[in-house]
This record gives structure tokens, C-alpha cells and sequence, in this order.
């Protein structure tokens, strides 16, 4: 794990980006923002000098991980937890040094805890922000894999005895990938309502639509005005669009 850059200094007053790459040994994995039924979600407590800022992290879409017997979510490769850091107009300092105290857990046919870890880069003040060429690649790799809004899709939300009926149709078919081109499909919960180690079944059509009965946590309340997370999909799915992870908010 560490703390990188996309630029190679700070400006004053300029809004720049840093991130913490994880990069879990093979067969170990770590934790999404809600890691579902088990584990730990990566946290992150800042130490910055006085008049920075920094903003939540963009966590990238996860995937489906294995902790013993239980399917759980997060990252079994690589990820990169994106944040923006605002610096104040006015920097005395030559060169700074952004500290991020980070807790997590890895897991794989042992689980591995960590708290409050200190990751640190120092920067240079300069007049100008260059992007760093060292880490422009995995910046723009993770930036396309965080979830998106899109309009284009209808969202309806219904509880049933045991279970949870999510309902997407495109409103633009236009714009939208046809629903059996989109591949294979998973909701991530982050508000802990669905249970993330049980079956989900995903229906296609009629029509552009898709339905995907999703298993009910002890969490869930008896009524479900909304449903927060995030859809994954093998396909992008917006024709000729980038994401595939469909964010519902």
C-alpha cells in the first residue's frame, strides 16, 4: 500500500488529486465502503498541514470476494482510493507532506488487520501542477472504473416478503446498451439492506428492462423508499460510453 500523486506539486489554492493504492498479495483481497455480510471497509483519518482539505474517497465499483465460506465485497486485485486535496491560497512552505493514517483488512485463507497506518508523500509548492507521468495511468485506469449516475435508466425499488425487486428500464434506448448485451450482472449494496451473501436473480425484459430479486439483510427495514449502491455489468452501459458500474442513490 501507498500514498501517490497525480501531480508532481501542489499549487496554492488549486484542488489537486492523491490516492491509496492497494495492492493485496494473490489469493488475499480487501474491503469496498460496506464490505457486506463480513470483513472491514477500508478507512482513511488525515493528517494534513493547516488550511488543507481533504474530500471523500472515490471508491472504485467492487467486486464479489470470498471470506471463507461467505461471499463478501471488495477487491481482489489492485485498487486505487481516489481523493481530492484542497490546498489554501497562501502555502509558506517549500515542500509539503500529506499524511494519511489508513485501517484495513486483508484476507485470503487468513485475515490480516491493520489500524491506523501511517502513509505519507511529500510535494514540492511550485506555480504550476504537471501531471506526474509516473501514475497517470493508474489515475486514469481507476478513474473509469467509479461508479456513475445515469439518467437514461428508470430505478424502482420494491420489497417482497423475503426479498428486494430492483427495477431498471432505459428510458433512452437510444443511448443504452440493449439489456442482453450487457453481460453479467451484480448489485453492491452500500446501505446494508441487501445481504451480500445471498442469490441474486436477474430476469431481462420485456423490453429494455432488467429485474434483480435481491436477498433481504437483518438490516433492512420493512419499508424500502430507496436502495444505495452500485450495479456491476461486464458491458459499458451506455453505447460507446466507459462505465460499467451503474451507481444507485
Amino acid at each position: 500500500m501507498e500514498l501517490v500523486s497525480e501531480v508532481k506539486a501542489i499549487v496554492p489554492g488549486e484542488t489537486f488529486t492523491i490516492g491509496l493504492h492497494l495492492n493485496p498479495p494473490a489469493g488475499f483481497h480487501t474491503y469496498w465502503k460496506h464490505p457486506g455480510l463480513v470483513g472491514v471497509a477500508t478507512s482513511v483519518e488525515w493528517s494534513l498541514p493547516p488550511g488543507f482539505s481533504a474530500g471523500e474517497i472515490q471508491w472504485p465499483a467492487p467486486q464479489a470476494v470470498k471470506m471463507a465460506r461467505y461471499t463478501a465485497q471488495g477487491y481482489r486485485d489492485d485498487a486505487l482510493l481516489i481523493v481530492s486535496i484542497t490546498p489554501p491560497k497562501e502555502i509558506r512552505d517549500a515542500r509539503v507532506t500529506l499524511t494519511a493514517y489508513a485501517s484495513w483488512m486483508c484476507c485470503g485463507n487468513q485475515c490480516h488487520p491493520a489500524s491506523k497506518v501511517p502513509f505519507s508523500i511529500t510535494l514540492p509548492v511550485a506555480a504550476s501542477a504537471d501531471p506526474d507521468p509516473a501514475t497517470k495511468e493508474l489515475f486514469d485506469r481507476f478513474r473509469n472504473k467509479i461508479p456513475q449516475r445515469d439518467d437514461a435508466w428508470r430505478v424502482e425499488v420494491s420489497r417482497r416478503t423475503e426479498s428486494i425487486l430492483l427495477t431498471l428500464t432505459s428510458k433512452q434506448p437510444q443511448l443504452t446498451r440493449d439489456v442482453a448485451e450487457l453481460g453479467s450482472l451484480r448489485f453492491f449494496t452500500s446501505d446494508g439492506q441487501i445481504d451480500s451473501n445471498g442469490e441474486q436473480k436477474v430476469t431481462r425484459g420485456p423490453g429494455q428492462q432488467i429485474q434483480i430479486e435481491l436477498p433481504i439483510s437483518k438490516e433492512a427495514p420493512e419499508s424500502v423508499p430507496s436502495l444505495t449502491g452500485v450495479i456491476t455489468a461486464e458491458h459499458q452501459w451506455r453505447k460507446g460510453g466507459t462505465s460499467t458500474a451503474l451507481e444507485l442513490r
